[in-house]
């Protein structure tokens, strides 16, 4: 009997056992589950792709952070919300319960892809996107699950579309964070840029984009080393053309050409801003035209003497400034020995300055007029001014160092007093500020200028004359007001030493200037001007080597005239490089359609009569359009074509097209480009995935033999 009960209740026991750990299974399992909160990975060409949750438990009515990953094999890349030139942006189709809210996918900071003249944006890499989500209030399910279905386009030198169905099922409770996908989170959220709340607007005008953003950080960002924009909006501006970047005072002026394609003009679109210290996003909201010309012209009197007021502060300030200032502090030491003639030195200095600083206002709204978007310093956007000013600031600084003369002294312009001789000689010292002044903003100068280039062109003129006279009035009152003349100090030999030290400002400019250049140009340019100088340099030694000798015979007239030449030829050299390559870009525009659609029944129907060239290509393909722009359609591979007699189809895979899918997979490829060369009597030719008119011209005559 004892055995019999102790039995009983050992099998309670295990029963009371067996059914704890039921218990408890059924209630952790199915948290187990749904703490992974991600998907399994789908494995697609090039690429696999997965759904992962930040929470692993959510409760209706508050929003959650999904994110697809995307894995494209190395040197593969996928496309951002403007793919720019060719490509596709990745798509995200959700699905959930009724009511269900998903917001718009929050976006990585973009790459630059550049091959030939085309520009893609895109990423490379793991690649997170997020989306925030909700389920409705009213939910009342345990369970619930997302799908998600995505579609992209994976690039390298061919590109494949690509495409999957993901899911995740989430618990309905207590929020609770899915823990093994929190890493995944961080690295998510370190990929996109930080939100910056700059005003930002945008206007078309003009064939031209101009993006205005009022904000001294997005002002201070644009020097910063590798700045670049990136433009959320398709078919909005040319991407291969270069940023014009223009400042005024708290104001960052970004203009780029109007792209060929545009059609749609958005509301508004958000703007990536990147440098190699940081990388920020806004949103650029196009400019309401009523608003704006009511802006304008509420623009009164006041507003006029206050632009006024700031032209001859920053003019006064421009003094001061390192271009500047070597020059103008030896013509003040220079006047100060001058005599009776201070005053009609000061008066003709005065009318070089004011009268150069109105020619630039001149040219600058003429050029705008004639529908050129320009702004202050509009001429330090040239390669060809830039180059020029560093040869100008080297000359000063040579001279400043005594290496040669330039009659007296270059910068001693109006220290000769002769009647007559230092009106002339004064006058041109005042070009020279100016001149010299051009790369250097002074404080205050950004808040009248920037009134100015907006404003009739009388009201322009009167404000760059206030600018003048800002920089010619320390000249003034020392030709006028004796006591301005006595604060001078002495002459001495102590002025050739200082003299000499303030050549070392004109070289620090001269630095940044080729640094200028450099971004504007390129690295062979560059290079060119570097070797320019270096010459330049050296018939300036060899003029100053003639100005010591007392005999100079005909060979060093000779020499010196082979170094100038020289000279000339690498300084031109330098700036015909970045024209040469931008020619040559232009030249390989498609002049006329030299092509037929592409069918398997057209194909067969001209074998029988003539040699086929078959392009397969699409619209998104990067490859294909440079392929197209700098080997197909240019005038030498047009001519082959007409005397080999050759037909040229094009197969578009732009749109799925299973004829054309079926024809890839005969030459084992699942993807464009492809071209194939047929010849009658022989085996089609396979030509290779990046193109050039030599090699188009050398499979014809293989092909011909």
């Amino acid at each position: 009997m004892a055995s019999i009960v102790k039995n009983v209740n050992h099998m309670k026991f295990i029963t009371r056992c067996f059914s704890l750990w039921v218990l408890l299974l059924s209630t952790y399992a199915p948290h187990t589950l749904a703490a992974t909160a991600v998907s399994e990975w789908v494995e697609q060409p090039h690429l696999e792709a997965r759904l992962i949750s930040e929470f692993s438990t959510i409760s209706p009515g508050h929003l959650y952070t999904l994110a697809v990953q995307l894995e494209p094999e190395e040197n593969w890349h996928t496309y951002w919300v403007n793919p720019g030139d060719s490509g596709t942006a990745t798509q995200i189709q959700w699905q959930g319960p009724e009511g269900s809210y998903f917001d718009a996918i929050q976006w990585p900071q973009a790459k630059r892809y550049e091959i030939g003249p085309l520009v893609n944006y895109g990423f490379s890499g793991s690649t997170y996107l997020l989306t925030d989500f909700s389920l409705p209030s009213d939910f009342a399910g345990e369970q619930v699950t997302i799908n998600a279905r995505v579609d992209w386009l994976v690039c390298e030198e061919i590109c494949i579309p690509g495409e999957a169905n993901l899911s995740v099922t989430l618990q309905v409770g207590m929020p609770e964070p899915a823990t093994g996908n929190r890493q995944a989170f961080i690295e998510a959220r370190q990929q996109l840029p930080d939100l910056a709340d700059w005003p930002a607007r945008y206007d078309i005008q003009e064939r031209q984009v101009t993006l205005l953003i009022e904000s001294a950080d997005a002002v201070e960002m644009a020097q910063e080393q590798g700045f670049y924009v990136y433009v959320g909006a398709t078919e909005l501006v040319e991407h291969a053309e270069p940023w014009q970047i223009e400042t005024a005072n708290e104001l960052l002026i970004l203009r780029r050409p109007l792209n060929t394609y545009h059609s749609e003009t958005p509301a508004g679109f958000p703007v990536q801003f990147v440098s190699n210290e940081r990388s920020l996003e806004l949103y650029a909201e196009q400019v309401e035209q009523p608003e704006a010309a009511s802006t304008d012209q509420q623009v009164g009197e006041t507003s006029l003497l206050s632009a006024v007021f700031f032209a001859f502060l920053g003019g006064l300030i421009l003094n001061l400034m390192p271009c500047v200032f070597p020059v103008l502090s030896l013509k003040a030491l220079a006047m100060a020995q001058g005599g009776t003639r201070k005053r009609s030195d000061a008066l003709w200095y005065t009318a070089g300055v004011v009268i150069s600083f109105v020619l630039i206002a001149a040219v600058l709204i003429a050029l705008r007029a004639a529908g050129e978007a320009l702004g202050w310093g509009f001429q330090l956007q040239n390669p060809w001014l830039i180059a020029g000013l560093a040869l100008l600031f080297v000359a000063i600084g040579l001279n400043l160092s005594g290496l040669y003369q330039f009659g007296t002294s270059l910068m001693n312009l109006g220290q000769s007093h002769t009647q007559g001789n230092g009106s002339k000689q004064s006058f041109a010292t005042g070009v020279l500020a100016v001149i010299v002044a051009s790369p250097c903003t002074a404080p205050f100068m950004g808040v009248a200028l920037g009134y100015a280039i907006v404003q009739p062109p009388a009201v322009a003129l009167i404000v760059f004359a206030a600018l003048g006279l800002g920089l010619a009035a320390p000249f003034l009152l020392i030709g006028f007001v004796p006591a301005f003349a006595r604060i001078l100090p002495k002459p001495g030999a102590w002025m050739e030493r200082f003299k000499q030290w303030m050549a070392f400002p004109m070289y620090l400019t001269t630095v940044w200037l080729l640094w200028v250049f450099g971004r504007q140009a390129g690295i062979n340019s560059l290079t060119l001007l570097l070797i320019a100088l270096v010459l330049f340099a050296a018939v300036l030694w060899w003029w100053g080597q003639l100005q010591q000798s007392t005999k100079s015979g005909a060979f060093s007239k000779i020499w010196l005239l082979v170094l100038a030449l020289l000279t000339a030829s690498a300084f031109w050299q330098a700036l015909a490089w970045q024209e040469t390559r931008s020619s040559e870009g232009d030249a390989t525009q498609d002049t006329g359609q030299n092509w037929q659609p592409w069918s398997e029944a057209r194909m067969n129907e001209l074998l029988d009569e003539q040699p086929v060239f078959v392009n397969m290509t699409a619209d998104w393909c990067i490859t294909c359009l440079a392929n197209e722009r700098v080997a197909l359609n240019v005038d030498a591979t047009k001519a082959l074509f007409e005397d080999y007699e050759v037909a040229y189809l094009k197969g578009d895979w732009t749109m799925q097209d299973p004829a054309i899918t079926e024809y890839l997979a005969e030459f084992g490829r699942n993807g464009v480009p492809l071209y194939v060369l047929y010849w009658p009597g022989k085996e089609p030719k396979v030509l290779p995935q990046i193109l050039s008119p030599s090699i188009i011209r050398e499979q014809l005559e293989t092909a011909a033999q």
